[in-house]
This record gives structure tokens, sequence and C-alpha cells, in this order.
């Protein structure tokens, strides 16, 4: 993984946030092939394995074919396609990819200019400076409210819908499979048959009258 994506990384476990302390082995033009991830408050360590950071525990995530997740298109029209689901026309921003939608995480980094962490990806999906690979079981490690927006899609766990409404900051977008309800704090856009697309709403804050 390429050593600045590695600072959006947070510990997925239910406490307070903080960047993560990286202990390299091997390093190579500013990505990072082999080392560990360390939680400065639980003391949870992930590790970094042929430039992938693993934060799935050793738990088995459903796995997507990757020829035949592209079978009906390309890659550059699934970019395409999520890029015009998540609105990301912001280069710079972050967004994350699972199931299909990974597969076009290089061509939807390159058409759009955002950061792209690729969820669970096919081992045809290579890293760029702009393109990191992770791991997941149910949560998504990612700091809240960082990114633009994030898709997933039937090949993912279920558990990881509820969990994608927190990295995604206000006003940011959630794509997922039509097979699975939009969780609370999220206003659907647009849905068919296969997926849904919906916007996080923003924390509401109280007004309070002034006291003399």
């Amino acid at each position: 993984m390429f050593i600045e994506l590695l600072d959006l990384l947070r510990c997925p476990r239910p406490h307070d946030e903080t960047w993560l302390v990286a202990s390299f082995k091997t390093i190579s033009n500013r990505f990072v092939e082999t080392g560990t991830l360390g939680c400065p408050v639980c003391s949870a360590q992930y590790p970094i394995v042929d430039g992938i950071a693993d934060f799935s525990g050793g738990m088995s995530s459903p796995s997507c074919d990757g020829s035949r997740s592209v079978a009906g298109h390309s890659r550059e029209e699934l970019a395409a396609r999520i890029g015009a689901f998540l609105d990301a026309t912001e280069p710079g921003a972050v967004v994350a990819l699972g199931g299909v939608w990974a597969c076009a995480a290089e061509e939807l980094s390159n058409l759009t200019e955002v950061k792209v962490f690729a969820l669970n990806p096919e081992p045809d999906v290579k890293e760029t400076a702009t393109v990191g690979l992770v791991r997941v079981a149910a949560e998504v490690p990612l700091a809240t409210d960082s990114c633009l927006g994030i898709a997933v899609d039937a090949w993912c766990n279920a558990g990881i819908i509820p969990a994608a409404v927190r990295p995604v900051r206000p006003g940011g977008r959630v794509v997922g499979p039509a097979a699975m309800a939009p969780p609370a704090g999220l206003a659907v856009l647009a849905q068919d048959a296969d997926y849904w697309v919906a916007r996080k709403t923003p924390s509401l804050i109280p007004l309070r009258k002034a006291s003399r």
C-alpha cells in the first residue's frame, strides 16, 4: 500500500479513533509490501501482506469471481457507472469500493482523480499510488467522515452496509444492493432492481434560545 494512504486507516474496534502506528518490514518506492499497523488504544495489530492491509481478523469474506464480475461490463464502464452513482467529481477525495465495484478501483481513480480503497479485492486488482487494497470482515477501517462515498454489493458481508455509513461524510453517498435495506442515517436518492443510491444526512444541530 502506498505509504500516504495509510494515514486514512483506523482501527475498526469500538473506541476513540486515532492514527495507527505503522511498522514496516519491506518497503519499495514508498509502497509498503509487508509490515504491521498497530492501534495505540486497544493494542490490536493488523498485518500488511503483499501490499494488502488485513483488517479481517482471519474471517473469510464472500468472494466474487473477477471474470464473472465484469462479464457484463468493462472495467471502464463499471468505473463510469459508480463514479456517477457516488458523484465522484472532487479530485483527491476518498471513496471505498467493495464487491464487483472494487474491480474498477484503478479505472475509477484514473477517470476521476479520487483515491480509492478496494475492499476485499480480487487478485487482479492492483495497488497504485491512489488505490489501496484492504481486507475486511464487516467493518470499514477508515476515519469517520473521511469518505466522499462508499459502494458495496451483494458479494459483501451484509454487516458492512450499516458500517459503511460512519466513514462517509455528511452529504456523501452510499451505494448498496437492493437486496439489503438502506440503514438509518441515509436518504435514498434513487433505486432500481439491483442497487440503491443514498445520501448521508447531516446531523441536526439544536438551536437554543440565548439566555439573558
